[in-house]
């Protein structure tokens, strides 16, 4: 592979918390923006919604201001990419529920915005499932990658045509994110055979770095907020998370056992993943806040069942859901819509919301 090379490797356990400066923040109603020149154009009336300022106009801000679609930074509005949910099908920020059926190459998904049905025939039994936001318009794109010639194909949300390309060789883990941070998901692999990351960066070039050890699990999240997703895996022989977080640097810490599962995800609405596991021998999830490491756990499936967490009340914070093969049956703890039970699959089928899940 070609491109940018980083090679990171790292000795030392460290766990650590960054506290910042206390900034007065500013807020105020409604706003309205006159033929200002935004994100490239002019002649642009704009209005509508609220917005906060987390610093003053012309100086680093502590934080994202919105109003109205678009963010203030450093005295310019610019658009701003929006992690969204993850595995939103149609835009409307919440995960969908969603099926692949291997028999049949196919991708079956119940769109939250108006609870209808949606079908379509991409991909084969062998291939790994990586769907993501790759071209950048909020919508999770259906995209697999095939372990036999280390190729993806993407089909894109826009317009249901398709791309494909090389990048990775077989044993490899896919691994799709934002890592640099531009609203678009970055094709990566995880090489468990030498512990690197190759990482096709939508912003230019590749980032090859070697983090982790033999019998390591990818864990990829934003850990500390700043809108890019940060390098980590799961050490499950000894119940280990090491993360490289790409504002906070190293953290490193013990919380988990052999058999858990990783299911990182922002349970808590802070803007930050959570370190997190389901145990499948009891159907509890254990929950590492970002916040103060305190952690929370809560029995919520049985065992045989698959985690599939995601946003699927689109209130911002993960829910607990697990996904029950031998009744294809959804159960999701919504943390704002409460529980919602639901129908959706056949016997084979692989929840899409588990893709990443080792």
């Amino acid at each position: 592979m070609t491109g940018e090379f980083i090679l990171r490797h790292f000795f030392t356990v460290s766990v650590f918390i960054c506290l910042a400066a206390s900034v007065s923040g500013q807020s105020g109603g409604s706003f309205t923006i006159s033929k200002s020149v935004i994100a490239g154009g002019g002649g642009q009336n704009l209005s509508g919604g609220s917005f906060s300022l987390g610093g003053t106009i012309g100086q680093p801000l502590t934080g994202q201001t919105g109003g109205g679609g678009y963010d203030l930074q450093n005295g310019f509005w610019t658009t701003s990419p929006s992690a969204g949910a993850p595995f939103d099908f149609d835009g409307d920020h919440k995960t969908d529920i969603s099926i692949f059926r291997p028999s049949q190459g196919e991708w079956w998904y119940l769109k939250s915005s108006t609870g209808a049905n949606a079908a379509l025939q991409f991909g084969s039994a062998t291939d790994r499932l990586a769907p993501a936001d790759f071209t950048g318009d909020g919508l999770s794109d259906i995209a697999f990658w095939r372990p036999s010639s280390g190729f993806w194909f993407i089909l894109r949300s826009e317009d249901n045509s398709f791309f494909s390309f090389p990048f990775g060789t077989s044993g490899d883990i896919p691994v799709p994110a934002d890592y640099d941070g531009d609203g678009k998901s970055d094709p990566a692999v995880f090489r468990p055979s030498n512990s690197t990351w190759f990482i096709s960066l939508t912003s230019g070039g590749t980032s090859i770095r070697q983090f982790g050890t033999a019998g390591d699990v990818p864990a990829v999240a934003d850990y500390d907020g700043d809108g890019r997703s940060d390098v980590a895996i799961f050490r499950p022989s000894v119940g280990e998370w090491w993360i490289q977080r790409s504002t906070l640097g190293l953290a490193a810490f013990q919380f988990g056992s052999t058999t858990d599962k990783p299911v990182q995800g922002d349970y808590t609405g802070d803007g930050r993943a959570d370190a997190a596991f389901f145990r499948p021998g009891t159907g509890f999830w254990f929950i590492l806040r970002s916040e103060d490491f305190s952690f929370f756990s809560a029995p919520f499936g049985a065992s045989g069942d698959i985690p599939a967490a995601g946003d699927y009340d689109g209130d911002g914070k993960f829910d607990l859901t697990v996904f029950r093969p031998a009744i294809s049956t959804w159960f999701i703890q919504g943390s704002s819509a409460g529980i919602q039970i639901a129908q959706f699959g056949a016997g084979g089928d692989r929840p899409v919301p588990n893709a990443f899940v080792p």
